[in-house]
């Protein structure tokens, strides 16, 4: 951004167009100074201005301004301005002054100061880059024409901070926030961000380039009260709607369509699948019919069974009654063996009984064997424990009589405060070599390191002047990556050097050295690219025979120069020792070293000997001296490059300051004679590391005798210490061995107790052994008596079961008949058990089979299995299964999708029903709303398209504005159509067609077409006029007069550089002339500034200079 001399000031003031006005405004000149505010100091540590007093002290014209007008402007440090107060007309506003005096800063401060975004400008993107350069915060206030009811204006006060970027916000002298400005700023119809309302200079090109479709948006927005803009919105948005549905209908139409053709698609399966399902129910029914056949057919064979074992048991009971006497001796047997029998499990369970006592008894004996044993182990680790104790007795005594004769002998008194203070001193001393040593070493780490660098840094030179010397192709290498036009011209030029009369120099960049590193980047970034491939000739016609060769016979594309000036003729304007003081180590060309003429060249072409360089940046002062010099005109000192500007035309003071970051240099970077600094650094380097070294061992060999010392010093304390520490505690010592000799007295008595109570323990214990080896005796003999009574009861068991046995072979016959009828009665019991659990099972199977808990069912499967057996519904199955063999198989989940796409094709034709009737809705409220709009559209753009022609015909020239209309609403536009010459037809404005002068023209023309109609309270452009002809811009500034000084017309600002002489003035009208420079009164001085008296001045010297 450009910056300004600190001493400019900028002021505003109107100029009248006659003496009379000019004589007469001074009275309300005064007044404007008493109202629009006082400097006073405010909390931001700045100047800001006080409020606006009530609408009853303005000037007489006050009640001209349309409601959020602009009444005054006020800016501070901002862009190219310190401070200036702007106070426009009600009407045109004519602001003019040359290039670079802040006209476009007028626009940047309505735009900022009224709430809005820097993108609407088309410049920074930041606030912070419209604080003045070299300041910290910048003030932008604007008076606003409050409504006819409020009692004062509304001034708007903004401060932009640069450091981070942020505004601070004040409302008619309180504290506000940037939202509430928007909202004031919106409901005053402000409509900065419409080009058609407010169009600053870098966004007239962005205004030609609109769209038909956006320039409509912009023009209702400007134009048109708020609900046309809002029915332009409903109508955009429910076409939108309406698309969106239809197109939901059309992808349901379609969906329906596509499931109905797979649902005729799918028939013959669904009816095969059908008829498959219809046989496997059949099949599944025979198998329920098959279990109640089954079922049926068992309870008829268990009711025979049982009808059979009813018949045999008659017949065994009649075969018992006629067999009975022959049987009744035997069953008299039977009942003495089992008597027998008896006896015999009775005596064996008193045998049993006998021989489970003896063993318990056996066990007693056994168990208190273990005891008797366990009580004397316990006795002789007693004994064992009495001698121990009678041992520990007379050692104690021992030791009490040592420590009572230790304690007659006392040792020498130990301080141990100054024994630390001994050993402190010598680790003091210790430490200081410690830590001289660690500073030592890290300082020759640092030089190790560095000295590791600084070989590498050499070893880089020398491998790189190795190259250079082994090959110069590596630079013209580089130079034919970099321009291979100029390598192939260097190459060309090295072997016809002597067909020219003086010699040819080559590129800078191969022929040229930076000697100072530290300043390469900065000197290259005073040169341009082309600077480095350019050749130098001495004399015009070498140049000449040269730009034949390389343009004419090889198409080459190099720069070509000649300086016929001596390098030595170069002198800087200011001396180095001056150019020091500035914050320069010195000039570019004192740093270069090459061919004295390309020197002279480059001092020719770039002033390297004036330009300074500097390896930091200078400081604010040195900058401002700089400036102030005019004889340094661009510099690069840090990481930034300067190049001032002056335009004369405007005042000395007239200066801009354009700033860019340095980048690192791409040539230059390799410089022989580095490699001497390095050398002699490396052995500088090396000679402090040594000393270094020297230093440590010196105190390495110093630190033994002091560490033995501390040592002995330590081993001398530490027996003291002990002896002392031996001799306090030895009466505690006496006490506690006199204890331990007390208690040991004690365990030994009572360890004797205990001896002799497990002595009578196990006395005890042999008694009652005794005891039961006499019960385990007794108990042997019972066990013989139950042995010698069993064995006479199974001799009478074995002659029973002979007798028996005896009788039993008589009645053989007998015996066997009654066998034979009961083991058929079994037969028939187990017959009838099979059958019935069978039977169970069957039923089991029909009770599963008609599981669904209607009757029908069991009357349908009954129906089934009537009159059939087993075998005939297995025949039936068969023949079922065969028949469902023979129609081919289907997937199931197909009737599930036919099934679900048929509950689909429900569905979406509801759907469709529902989009229909919400499209048949928007339709009605597209037409409803469409019926206000269109007519209010075409009378809006009729009365446009009225004022546009007449502005055209008005230059005898042709435009018509119309409306093109489509079905989609976000597709309406404005054509503009312009006619400028006779021969040709109307044609569409756009960038292709018309020159710019002619597109100029059509836009100014265009917006005034909106003046009358405008909804917005103020509108501004920038420098339209500039690229029209004298003849249209003539004409467009006539039309713009009559147009914008009507009554109860909004105000207008037109910003332009230059105008005509001679255009129309209209008493409406004012003029804002900017002015600017040194020359110019401070802030505090500019109330006394009279531009009436001044016109009249001027008016007065043309008229005597005729």
């Amino acid at each position: 951004m450009s910056s300004l001399d600190p001493r400019r000031r900028s002021r505003a003031r109107f100029e009248e167009g006659n003496d009379e006005r000019a004589s007469g405004s001074d009275s309300a000149k005064q007044r404007r100074r008493a109202t629009n505010g006082a400097l006073s100091n405010d909390d931001d540590g700045g100047k800001r201005i006080k409020s606006s007093p009530s609408r009853a002290e303005r000037r007489h014209d006050i009640g001209e301004y349309q409601t959020g007008s602009i009444v005054r402007v006020l800016v501070e440090n901002f862009v190219t301005y310190e401070h200036a107060e702007f106070n426009p007309g009600p009407n045109l506003n004519m602001v003019i002054g040359p290039n670079g005096t802040g006209k476009s800063s007028l626009v940047c401060a309505i735009c900022l100061g009224l709430g809005y975004h820097p993108r609407h400008l088309g410049r920074a993107s930041n606030v912070g880059e419209f604080v003045k350069h070299g300041k910290e915060t910048a003030i932008v206030e604007i008076e606003l024409q409050s409504r006819p009811e409020a009692r004062a204006n509304h001034v708007i006060r903004m401060q932009i901070r640069k450091e981070d970027n942020k505004t601070k916000w004040w409302l008619n002298g309180k504290d506000s926030t940037h939202q509430a400005v928007k909202s004031l700023t919106n409901d005053l119809r402000i409509q900065i961000d419409n080009l058609c309302q407010f169009l600053p200079q870098d966004r007239v090109a962005e205004f030609a380039g609109l769209t038909p479709v956006q320039l409509l948006h912009e023009t209702l927005r400007a134009a048109a009260p708020e609900h046309m803009i809002n029915w332009h919105d409903q109508l955009k948005d429910l076409h939108r709607k309406h698309k969106e549905l239809k197109g939901k209908l059309e992808s349901c139409a379609d969906t329906l369509k596509g499931h109905e053709s797979r649902q005729q698609g799918s028939q013959a399966d669904v009816d095969r699948l059908r008829e498959r399902e219809a046989i496997q129910k059949k099949i599944q029914d025979l198998h329920s019919a098959r279990a109640v056949a089954e079922y049926n057919t068992l309870r008829r064979a268990v009711n025979e069974a049982k009808q059979k074992k009813q018949d045999a048991t008659k017949r065994l009971l009649e075969l018992e009654q006629a067999c009975g006497p022959a049987f009744e001796s035997v069953n008299r047997k039977q009942e003495y063996q089992q008597k027998i029998e008896a006896v015999v499990g009775e005596r064996k369970n008193a045998l049993k009984s006998a021989e489970a006592a003896c063993d318990r008894l056996l066990q007693a004996i056994e168990a208190q064997d273990e005891r008797i044993k366990h009580l004397q182990n316990k006795r002789n680790a007693e004994d064992s424990s009495h001698a121990t104790k009678r041992s520990d007795l007379a050692r104690l005594r021992r030791t009490i009589t040592e420590l009572e004769a230790k304690l007659q002998n006392k040792p020498p008194e130990f301080v141990g405060s100054e024994w630390n203070q001994k050993i402190r001193q010598q680790e003091h001393i210790l430490r200081e070599n410690e830590a001289e040593k660690r500073t030592l070493r890290g300082k020759f780490d640092d030089l190790r390191e560095l000295n590791a660098r600084k070989n590498r840094e050499k070893a880089d030179i020398e491998r790189d002047l190795e190259a250079l010397n082994s090959q110069d192709g590596q630079k013209l290498a580089h130079l034919k990556k970099m321009n291979p036009d100029a390598a192939k011209g260097w190459e060309w030029l090295q072997g016809h050097q002597d067909e020219f009369e003086k010699e040819v120099f080559g590129p800078p960049m191969l022929t040229c050295s930076v000697t100072d590193q530290r300043l390469s980047d900065q000197i290259q970034s005073l040169l341009g690219l082309e600077d480095f491939f350019c050749f130098t000739c001495q004399t015009r016609n070498d140049h000449k025979k040269l730009s034949t060769q390389f343009f004419r016979n090889l198409g080459l594309s190099v720069a070509i120069r000649t300086c016929g000036n001596e390098f030595a003729s170069f002198r800087p304007s200011i001396p180095k020792e001056q150019a020091r003081e500035m914050g320069f180590d010195g000039y570019a060309i004192d740093y270069l070293e090459g061919p004295e003429p390309i020197l002279a060249m480059l001092c020719s072409e770039k002033r390297l000997h004036a330009s300074g360089v500097a390896s930091r940046d200078v400081s604010n002062d040195q900058f401002e001296k700089i400036v102030k010099s005019e004889k340094i005109g661009s510099w690069a000192a840090g990481a930034s490059a300067y190049r001032t500007i002056r335009r004369r035309e405007y005042g000395d003071g007239a200066v801009s300051t354009s700033t860019r970051r340095v980048f690192p240099g791409r040539f230059w970077t390799n410089q022989p004679r580095r490699i001497n600094e390095v050398t002699d650094e490396i052995q500088e380097i090396r000679a402090q590391g040594q000393e270094h070294k020297q230093r440590i061992a010196e105190m390495d060999g110093a630190e033994d005798p002091i560490r033995q010392k501390i040592d002995a010093l330590r081993k001398e304390k530490n027996e003291l210490q002990r002896a002392a520490t031996q001799y306090a505690t030895l009466g505690d010592k006496i006490a506690a061995e006199k204890s331990a000799l007390e208690n040991t007295q004690n365990e030994l008595i009572q360890c004797r107790k205990r001896i002799f109570e497990y002595s009578a323990q196990e006395d005890q214990l042999i008694v009652e052994k005794a005891r039961s080896v006499l019960q385990h005796k007794e108990q042997l003999s019972q066990i013989r008596d139950a042995h010698q009574a069993l064995l006479e009861v199974q001799i009478r068991l074995i002659e029973a079961r002979s007798d028996l046995k005896g009788l039993e072979e008589q009645n053989a016959n007998i015996k066997q008949q009654l066998d034979e009828k009961k083991a058929e009665i079994e037969n028939v019991k187990i017959e009838i058990d099979r059958l019935k659990a069978a039977a169970v099972g069957a039923r089991v199977k029909v009770l599963e089979a008609v599981d669904d808990g209607s009757g029908n069912r069991l009357q349908y499967l009954n129906t089934l299995a009537e009159d059939k057996t087993v075998e005939d519904i297995e025949n039936e199955i068969g023949a079922e299964s065969t028949k469902l063999e023979l129609i081919h198989g289907v997937d199931p989940a197909v009737l599930r999708q036919y099934e679900k796409r048929a509950q689909e094709i429900q569905d979406l034709i509801r759907k469709k029903e529902d989009i229909n009737a919400k499209l048949e809705s928007y339709l009605k409220k597209v037409e409803h709303v469409k019926e206000q709009w269109e007519p209010a559209v075409d009378e809006l753009i009729g009365k446009i398209n009225d004022a546009f022609s007449h502005n055209f015909e008005q230059i005898n020239c042709a435009g018509e504005v119309g409306v093109h209309k489509d079905e989609d609403f976000e597709q309406w536009s404005i054509e503009i159509k312009v006619k400028f010459r006779e021969n040709e037809t109307l044609q569409q404005l756009n960038q292709h067609r018309q020159s710019g002068g002619e597109r100029a023209v059509s836009t100014i023309f265009y917006l005034m077409a909106l003046q009358s109609m405008a909804q917005a309270p103020f509108r501004v452009v920038d420098e339209i006029n500039q690229g029209m002809d004298p003849r249209n811009e003539r004409m467009v500034h006539e039309r713009m007069v009559e147009i914008a000084c009507r009554e109860h017309t909004s105000q207008y600002f037109l910003i332009t550089p230059k105008l005509l002489t001679g255009l129309r003035y209209d008493e409406r009208m004012r003029v804002l002339c900017i002015a600017s420079g040194e020359h110019m009164p401070g802030a505090e001085d500019a109330t006394g500034l009279d531009f009436g008296n001044l016109v009249k001045i001027q008016r007065g010297l043309v008229a005597s200079a005729a």
